[in-house]
């Protein structure tokens, strides 16, 4: 389906409730438990920010050159940046559906047509989206592939992107990785040896920075360079490019373990869904997408209770679904269930 439809802003359906339990967000980890000892250096309030430090210690981590790494603010505006180097002028975006709503709205700000695939029984599409690419006879300026998908929790393999990136070359594919932590298989060391894959990364969801709005791009150098002139020179404000660095130095026992625990709620919180009469969908993000009797009576009941979760009443694809992002810890786990019977029973 091709599609230009993005006249409004960005806007998530809330109820009025007060809310102190927010599972609507897909945020990561509590600040208290890692929050670094040091005070930040009020240097880094006063003067721009410099971003190169946290790109070489990011290409370090992967293996990469300090500039084949370009750290944004979040990984939607390494999205937007993308977008705007490499769609319009005629060129068109493939992208599979339900997707990331960012990813085909900064498409369309792009000026660019979206060309949408699809999902097939909770799979990413692949034979879509090379399908798409084919009848596009070379229209088609970038294709994203989302892995773990937000909102379904789907997967791509490492072969759906080595197939999708070897039909669209030379033009680039956009990895949107920001889920992959949590992932049965990472896809970003595969990504990374592909000549034309820009991978998109994020603090905001396993390392839990997500108010901080730090993500990085990287890729091979020739792709990544542009995306260094489509924003701001200055895009991450100081203090949170040093909580990004505290946090990858100090942090990563911290975030293994609440992946860890992320991943046994997600089966516990799928099996309380079905149980309790909903279709949860198979996942690999932090969160549980589930088709529900009504939706918003479900949100309602919960927000009644202080705790938020998503619903899509404008998306045809998800009207029926809920989307609960797993706490993360266990007094919330046990907050949630007890809710969900409440409501659901």
């Amino acid at each position: 389906m091709l599609t230009r439809t993005y006249p409004t802003a960005y806007s998530v359906p809330r109820s009025d409730a007060p809310i102190d339990l927010y599972l609507d967000a897909n945020e990561g980890p509590r600040i208290d438990a890692w929050l670094p000892d040091e005070r930040i250096d009020p240097e880094r309030v006063r003067r721009y920010p410099k971003q190169a430090e946290l790109e070489e210690v990011l290409a370090a981590r992967f293996g990469l050159a300090p500039d084949q790494v370009v750290v944004t603010a979040g990984a939607d505006d390494a999205l937007f940046r993308a977008s705007l180097a490499y769609l319009g002028g005629g060129r068109d975006l493939a992208v599979a559906v339900p997707a990331f709503e960012m990813i085909p709205r900064y498409a369309y700000l792009a000026g660019a047509e979206i060309r949408e695939v699809p999902e097939t029984d909770g799979r990413f599409p692949t034979e879509g989206v090379l399908a798409a690419i084919d009848a596009a006879r070379g229209r088609v300026g970038m294709a994203a592939v989302v892995s773990p998908s937000n909102p379904t929790g789907s997967v791509a393999s490492g072969e759906d992107l080595r197939r999708v990136a070897a039909a669209l070359a030379p033009a680039p594919v956009l990895a949107d990785l920001a889920y992959a932590e949590f992932a049965d298989e990472d896809l970003t060391e595969t990504a990374l040896a592909l000549p034309n894959v820009i991978v998109v990364r994020t603090f905001s969801k396993a390392w839990g920075l997500a108010g901080a709005r730090v993500g990085w791009a990287m890729g091979p150098r020739e792709l990544v360079t542009p995306l260094r002139a489509t924003g701001s020179p200055f895009a991450v404000a100081g203090p949170s490019l040093a909580l990004a660095l505290a946090r990858l130095r100090t942090g990563e026992r911290a975030m293994r373990a609440y992946v860890e625990r992320v991943r046994r709620e997600r089966v516990e919180l799928s099996a309380l869904l079905r149980d309790l009469g909903a279709g949860p969908r198979p996942t690999q993000a932090n969160f549980v997408l589930a088709d529900v009797a009504n939706p918003k009576n479900l949100r309602d009941g919960l927000a009644a209770r202080g705790i938020a979760v998503r619903i899509f009443p404008d998306n045809r694809r998800l009207a029926g679904a809920v989307r609960i992002t797993c706490p993360g810890n266990a007094a919330d786990m046990k907050r949630l269930a007890g809710a969900l019977a409440e409501v659901l029973g």
